[in-house]
C-alpha cells in the first residue's frame, strides 16, 4: 500500500523522508490501546453509559472522516498526504477546519478509549494528534502553498487548523 502511496506522490527512492499515512496510524495506535486495555485486565459484560457514548463517537468520527473524503473524492484529489491535490477543496467541513478528515480519525480514537473505558487507550488520539500536527501537516501544508500560493495563505488566515478553539490557538492554528 506504501508503494501506491509513493507511486501517486512521484516519490522516487532515493528521495524518502518520513511518510506517516494516517489511517495506518490511527489503526496501529487503536491496536496498540486495544492492546494495553487487555493487558491491564479491565472487561465489563454490561451496556454502560460510556460505552453508548463510545459508539456515538465512533458513528460521528467516522461520519466526519467518510463525508470529508468523499468531498476530496467528488473534487477528483488524492486523499493522499504526500501526493499532489488536483483540487482546493474549501466546501464544509473544510469552512471551519482545515483537517475534519484528522478530527474525525481522533473522534474515532477518542470513542474507542471511551468504549472500553480504558485511561491506557487515551494515549491512542494524543499520540495521533501530535504526529499529524508535527510531521503530516506541516509537509501537506508546504505542498498547498506550492501549489496555490496566496489562495491557500488566505485560507489558512481563515480557517483554523484543527478547531476555532481561542485558548488552545498557540498549538491549534498555524
Amino acid at each position: 500500500m506504501s508503494e501506491i502511496y509513493e507511486q501517486e506522490a512521484g516519490i522516487s527512492h532515493r528521495n524518502r523522508t518520513l511518510h506517516i499515512h494516517p489511517p495506518l496510524l490511527a489503526t496501529g495506535l487503536l491496536i496498540i490501546g486495544l492492546l494495553l486495555h487487555i493487558i491491564g485486565g479491565h472487561h465489563q459484560h454490561a451496556l454502560l453509559f460510556h460505552q453508548l457514548f463510545g459508539l456515538l463517537l465512533v458513528a460521528a468520527g467516522s461520519g466526519l472522516s467518510c463525508y470529508a473524503a468523499a468531498l476530496f473524492a467528488a473534487g477528483g484529489t488524492t486523499k493522499n498526504p504526500y501526493g499532489e491535490p488536483a483540487a482546493f477543496v474549501a466546501a464544509p467541513p473544510y469552512t471551519f477546519t482545515r483537517n475534519p478528515m484528522y478530527i474525525g480519525l481522533t473522534i474515532i480514537l477518542f470513542g474507542f478509549a471511551s468504549f472500553f473505558g480504558s485511561p491506557a487507550m487515551l494515549l491512542a488520539p494524543i499520540v495521533f494528534v501530535v504526529v499529524i500536527h508535527r510531521i503530516v501537516i506541516p509537509q501537506e501544508e508546504e505542498t498547498m502553498e506550492r501549489l496555490y500560493g496566496q489562495q491557500y495563505r488566505d485560507y489558512k488566515n481563515r480557517v483554523a487548523r484543527w478547531l476555532p478553539l481561542p485558548f488552545f490557538a498557540p498549538f491549534w492554528s498555524s
